[in-house]
């Protein structure tokens, strides 16, 4: 992302479920964006994963305690926006 380009939150959103879907070898439309991670199997190494990707896709700085807290995607999504923005 370089800062010219317009985060969307249904974007940002699709990238999250496309992300965890890679890392949990399943269809990103299995996972539902309001249930939490755990749920699915998302354990600290993957969220630990999925954060790195997160900040080399928004070069930010995620709290990775913060991210943590955000137990699911939409609050995830919620949570970086506020960060990009």
């Amino acid at each position: 992302m370089n800062e010219t380009e317009t985060i969307s939150r249904g974007g940002l959103q699709t990238w999250l479920l496309d992300r965890i879907a890679f890392y949990l070898d399943k269809p990103a439309e299995g996972i539902d964006p309001a249930v939490e991670l755990a749920r699915y199997g998302v354990d600290s190494v993957y969220a630990i994963s999925i954060i790195s990707d997160i900040e080399d896709h928004l070069q930010v700085e995620v709290d990775v305690v913060e991210a943590r807290r955000r137990g699911t995607v939409d609050a995830l999504t919620d949570y970086l926006l506020e960060l990009v923005r």
